[in-house]
């Protein structure tokens, strides 16, 4: 039996990954764990969608390209009702069809909240804290051999400071994001350790069982509500907008269940993969730090075209993974 504690402290920090690879890249929120909105919101909201959508995905099937794909951008869509992003963005949205802000949609559920809110942070999680690598094995050629070394998190990072100099006011806020940010989850990570003292629990035992699931899902539940209602409830549109909303809904849902119900009849090898010295991770959080401060002071307006371009680039390559993982799930079927 896994104490409760042990459970407890793994889906605070998955929360924590998940906060940083989707809050602080962005910028949205330099310093979600040091504020009472990121402690008290933003956090819960995203550790738990994750583990309720992991839970989902090794109760009924298995982990694969499409199960975590789709799985995501059913995270992802919570921008609709929590954040009304997905209909009146708090910027201009360059397209607004049917009162649904198309742009925002392909970015933040296709690519942003699929890739960094769920599946980074997952892949990362497993790898930093278990004796499984299940999320990993599921991944196709090239990106379980992007998230099996060391380098692919490199790149990532560096993208994300980049990233976040578009929205960070100065060097100095941005410094602070990297050190303070950076340094919690090495100690979250280090607590871990510490506190299981190298129990090789694999992921799957580290999910909620029935009765954890349920109090999550009411958990979430109470938040979709509070969002919904207290963050700019004028800009709910109407049946048109909603109705797109719901359907793309509707659709994530039966393709997420297809693909679960595909994922359960496949074999999933398990696979060995190169262990990361604790000083490389040392290491890429020092290179976000720099990467933070180099690029609002060398990149200047370039950091918002090279961010621009990324929206496009890696909404394109999400919409084909998207069309990969439907492939997949008809195929497998």
């Amino acid at each position: 039996m896994i104490p409760k504690k042990h459970k407890l402290l793994f889906w605070l920090v998955l929360a924590a990954y998940s906060t940083f690879f989707a809050e602080v890249f962005a910028g949205s929120d330099m310093l979600p764990f040091f504020n009472i909105w990121g402690i008290f919101v933003v956090v819960p909201l995203y550790g738990l969608h994750v583990v309720l959508l992991t839970s989902i995905i090794f109760k009924y099937g298995k982990p694969t390209l499409s199960t975590l794909v789709f799985a995501g951008m059913l995270f992802g869509l919570y921008e609709a009702y929590m954040t009304k992003v997905l209909w009146q963005p708090n910027w201009d949205a360059p397209l607004i069809v049917g009162e649904v802000a198309v742009l925002e949609v392909f970015v933040l559920v296709f690519w942003w909240h699929t890739w960094f809110s769920f599946i980074t942070p997952l892949i990362l999680a497993e790898r930093l804290l278990t004796s499984s690598r299940l999320v990993l094995d599921g991944l196709t050629g090239k990106f379980r051999r992007f998230y099996s070394g060391w380098k692919g998190y490199l790149a990532l990072i560096i993208f994300g400071g980049i990233f976040q100099s578009v929205n960070s006011p100065s060097i100095g806020h941005s410094l602070l994001s990297g050190i303070s940010t950076g340094g919690f989850l090495i100690l979250l990570t280090k607590l871990w350790k510490w506190i299981t003292k190298g129990q090789g629990y694999t992921l799957p035992e580290l999910l909620p069982d029935k009765k954890e699931f349920r109090f999550l899902a009411i958990w979430l539940g109470t938040l979709y509500l509070f969002l919904g209602f207290a963050i700019f409830p004028e800009r709910i549109p109407g049946l048109v907008g909603q109705g797109i909303i719901l359907a793309l809904y509707a659709l994530v849902i039966a393709l997420f269940i297809r693909a679960l119900r595909a994922s359960a009849q496949e074999t999933q090898v398990e696979l060995e993969y190169p262990s990361t010295p604790a000083k490389y991770w040392f290491i890429i959080w020092l290179v976000f730090v720099i990467t933070l401060v180099a690029a609002i002071s060398f990149l200047g307006s370039s950091s918002g075209i090279i961010a621009l371009g990324s929206w496009f680039l890696g909404s394109a390559i999400s919409i084909l993974l998207f069309v990969k993982a439907l492939r997949r799930n008809y195929e497998n079927l």
